[in-house]
C-alpha cells in the first residue's frame, strides 16, 4: 500500500467559507471538517463531508480574516502557523486575547520556548489556568489559582465578536489541539457563524480572562469549578437546533453534569443506532451505562471505535468496552487503527436512521467521555440536531470503522527520501521510529530484512530478538536516517509502518542499515514486498556470508524463527552470549556497546586506541583506556577476544 498523507496546505474551501460574499455568507451556518479519509458512499446527495482537510488551516484562515477581535482558548499551542497568524492579526490592530493550560506552557521544551518568544515579540499577552500572566516585556506574573491541577482543555476561538456587525461572528471549536501532532491525530473541527453562539463562547472566555477588556485580571479569573453557569444553552443556527454546554460542574452544583445530559439524550432519543469515536470513554460513567443499557435492545445497533491506548486499558481490566460482549450481536466496539491517535470525542445518535421523523444528533467538542471532563476540566460541548450534519459525521465514522476492521489502511505521513530524519526511538530490532514532525515518531521497517521481534506474542519473543534490538539501538540512536526504495523513492506502507531501504549517517559517513544487519547476522533475508533486483542478489550474498561465518543468530541456525519466553530472552545472559566473544580489534561501535558497562564513549575510546596502536594484544591493554578500571575489565574479560 502506497497511500501517502495529504499535504498540509490550506484548501480552497477556506476561501469559500470565510471570504465569499452574498446571502450564503451572511446566513447563519455550521460547517464541519475532518482530516482523515471518510466513507463518502454514505453521503446524502450534495452532502459529502469535508475530509482530508488541513484542520490547522481552518483556524489560520479565520484569524487572517479577523478585523477587530480574536479570543483563543486552547489546551496546547505549539503550531507556528497559528502563532504567526495571531501576530499578523495583532499587527493589523486586531485585539488578541489568549488563554492556555498551565502545564502545556512548557511541556514542549524548545518548541514552547519559541512559541512564547514569538508571541512576546508580537506583543500578545496571555493567561493560563494557574493565573500566570505572560507579559509582553518578557516577565511572567506568577499566581496560584485554586484547582489549577485540572486541565484547561478547551479548544475554541471566537472571531470578531467585538465588531459592531453581527454578520462576521465566528466560533471555531472541535477536538483539534494546535500542535504539530494535532494535524496527524484523527480530529475534527466545527465552525459556526452565529452571533449568539459567539456571545456565549465569549462569556465563557471572559470568565477565564477575568475581564471584558484587553488585559487579563487574575483576581477575577475563574477556571474549572469556580466558573459560573452560563444560562443560555439552546440556539437556532440557521434553522438548526444546537445545545451548548460548558464543563465542569461548579462548586455550588448549579450546573448540571454534562454527562448526565448526554446520558438522558441517549436514553430518550435513540431509536435505531448509537455510534461513537472516542479517545477515551470511561466504563461506569453515566454515558457508558446509558449506551450499554439502550443497546441491550438487539434492534439498536452499537458501533464504537476507541483509541488503542484506552481500548487495551479497558480490555486488560475486562471492562465493558474491552469485553467480548462489546463485539457480540448488535454491538461492535473496536480499537482504532489510525495513523496516530484517534482524538475524536464524538457520539452519534440515530445518524443512520432514515426515518424522517427521527432527527440525527451529533455530540462533539473538546469533552472527553470521562469523570474528569465532568467534574474538573474546562470543556465545551455541542449537541447538534441535524440529519445533514449527522450524515457528514457518519461518513467520517464509517471511514474510521473500516480502518479499525482492517478493511482499509490509514494514511501515511509523507516521507521525503532526500530528507534526513532524526531517529525518534528504537523499540525493537525489527522497527524504530523517525521524527516526521516535532513530537511525532512514525515506525519504520527494513525492506528485505526480517529482524527478530521482542514482542512476538502475549509473553513470547523471537529467538535472538534482544541482541538484535540492542545492536540496532547502539547503531542508530542519536543519528539521522533517510528511508527510500527503488519505486520513485516512496517507502511502502506495511503493517502500520513505512518499509524501505534505510541509510543512517554519523560523523564518520553514511551507512546502509539493511546491509549491516544482514552482514552481522542480526537479521535474515526477507522476500516480502517488491524489491530492487540488485538488492535481492546482494542481500542473499550478505546472508550467506554471515551464515558461513556463524555470525549472530547463525551460531544456532536451527533456532531462527522460534519463540522463547520474553522474560528469558530479556535476561542479559540469554541470547547475548551468542554474540560473545566480541573481537575488540574488529568490532564496530555498536557491537562494542553490547559489552557490559561499555557505552558509546568507551566504545569510541577503544576504537581510537586500536587505530593509534595497531590493535590490542591482551585484555590488560584495555586498562590504558580512560575510565576502564579493574572492575570494569573483570566484567568484560570473559566476553572478548583479540
Amino acid at each position: 500500500m502506497k497511500t501517502l498523507f495529504y499535504s498540509l496546505l490550506p484548501h480552497f474551501f477556506l476561501a469559500i467559507c470565510f471570504s465569499s460574499t452574498g446571502e450564503a455568507q451572511d446566513a447563519e451556518w455550521i460547517k464541519v471538517y475532518f482530516n482523515m479519509p471518510a466513507d463518502t458512499t454514505l453521503a446524502f446527495p450534495g452532502n459529502v463531508a469535508n475530509h482530508n482537510t488541513d484542520l490547522i488551516g481552518t483556524l489560520e484562515a479565520l484569524i487572517d480574516s479577523a478585523t477587530t477581535s480574536i479570543d483563543l482558548s486552547i489546551y496546547d499551542l505549539e503550531h507556528p502557523r497559528i502563532v504567526h497568524a495571531l501576530v499578523r492579526a495583532k499587527q493589523r490592530g486586531v485585539r488578541v486575547r489568549l488563554v492556555t493550560d498551565n502545564y502545556n506552557r512548557t511541556d514542549g521544551g524548545e518548541i514552547d520556548k519559541e512559541v512564547w518568544a514569538r508571541l512576546r515579540e508580537g506583543e500578545i499577552i496571555s493567561i493560563d489556568d494557574d493565573g500566570d500572566i505572560y507579559h509582553t516585556n518578557g516577565t511572567i506574573e506568577d499566581n496560584s489559582l485554586i484547582n489549577a491541577g485540572a486541565d484547561m482543555h478547551h479548544k475554541f476561538a471566537v472571531i470578531d465578536y467585538k465588531s459592531e456587525s453581527t454578520e462576521d461572528d465566528f466560533v471555531w471549536t472541535g477536538s483539534t489541539n494546535l500542535t504539530y501532532t494535532g494535524a496527524f491525530n484523527t480530529n475534527n473541527v466545527i465552525v459556526i457563524k452565529d452571533t449568539d453562539v459567539a456571545r456565549v463562547y465569549t462569556a465563557e472566555f471572559e470568565q477565564m480572562w477575568g475581564s471584558q477588556g484587553p488585559f487579563p485580571d487574575p483576581a477575577n479569573s475563574r477556571f474549572h469549578k469556580d466558573k459560573l453557569k452560563i444560562e443560555d444553552q439552546l440556539f437556532d443556527v440557521g434553522g438548526t437546533k444546537v445545545e451548548i454546554h460548558f464543563a465542569p460542574i461548579d462548586r455550588e452544583k448549579k450546573k448540571r453534569l454534562v454527562g448526565d445530559r448526554i446520558a438522558e439524550l441517549i436514553r430518550t432519543e435513540v431509536q435505531k443506532d448509537v455510534r461513537f469515536q472516542a479517545f477515551s470513554i470511561t466504563p461506569g460513567i453515566a454515558i457508558s451505562e446509558a449506551i450499554w443499557d439502550v443497546t441491550e435492545n438487539e434492534n439498536i445497533v452499537l458501533e464504537g471505535v476507541i483509541d488503542r491506548s484506552f481500548y487495551y486499558r479497558y480490555k486488560g481490566a475486562n471492562q465493558i468496552w474491552g469485553s467480548n460482549k462489546a463485539q457480540t450481536g448488535n454491538r461492535l466496539v473496536l480499537p482504532a487503527n489510525e495513523m496516530r491517535k484517534l482524538h475524536h470525542k464524538i457520539l452519534l445518535l440515530d445518524a443512520g436512521n432514515e426515518d424522517e421523523g427521527d432527527e440525527g444528533i451529533v455530540i462533539a467538542g473538546s469533552y472527553n467521555f470521562s469523570n474528569n471532563a465532568d467534574r474538573n476540566n474546562d470543556e465545551n460541548l455541542l449537541i447538534i440536531y441535524s440529519d445533514s450534519i449527522a450524515n457528514q459525521f457518519l461518513q467520517d465514522f464509517s471511514g474510521t470503522l473500516k480502518r479499525a476492521k482492517r478493511e482499509s489502511d490509514p494514511p501515511y505521513p509523507v516521507v521525503d527520501p532526500n530528507i534526513w530524519y532524526n531517529v525518534y526511538s528504537v523499540s525493537d530490532g525489527s522497527r524504530f521510529e523517525i521524527e516526521v514532525a516535532p513530537g511525532f515518531g512514525f515506525p519504520v521497517g527494513l525492506l528485505g530484512v526480517n529482524v527478530p521481534r521482542i514482542f512476538a506474542g502475549p509473553d513470547s519473543s523471537e529467538y535472538f530478538s534482544v541482541p538484535s534490538a540492542r545492536y540496532l539501538r547502539n547503531l542508530i540512536e542519536g543519528t539521522q536516517v533517510r528511508v527510500y526504495d527503488f519505486d520513485g523513492g516512496k517507502p511502502y506502507g506495511n503493517r502500520g509502518r513505512l518499509t524501505g531501504y534505510v541509510e543512517f549517517r554519523t560523523d564518520d559517513g553514511i551507512w546502509p542499515l539493511n546491509k549491516i544487519l544482514l552482514q552481522k547476522g542480526y537479521g535474515v533475508y526477507s522476500s516480502a514486498l517488491i524489491q530492487n533486483e540488485d538488492s535481492v542478489i546482494a542481500f542473499k550474498k550478505y546472508q550467506s556470508e554471515a551464515k558461513e561465518n556463524r555470525l549472530g543468530l547463525w551460531k544456532q541456525p536451527e533456532r531462527i524463527g522460534t519463540k522463547v519466553l520474553r522474560a528469558k530472552e530479556i535476561d542479559r545472559n540469554d541470547g547475548l552470549d551468542l554474540v560473545y566473544p566480541i573481537n575488540v580489534n574488529t568490532a564496530d561501535l555498536a557491537t562494542l556497546q553490547l559489552l557490559p558497562g561499555i557505552g558509546a564513549t568507551y566504545a569510541n575510546r577503544i576504537i581510537e586506541y586500536r587505530e593509534e596502536h595497531g590493535g590490542f594484544n591482551s585484555s590488560e591493554e584495555l586498562l590504558n583506556i580512560k575510565g576502564i578500571g579493574e572492575k570494569r575489565l573483570e566484567k568484560i574479560r570473559p566476553l572478548i577476544t583479540f
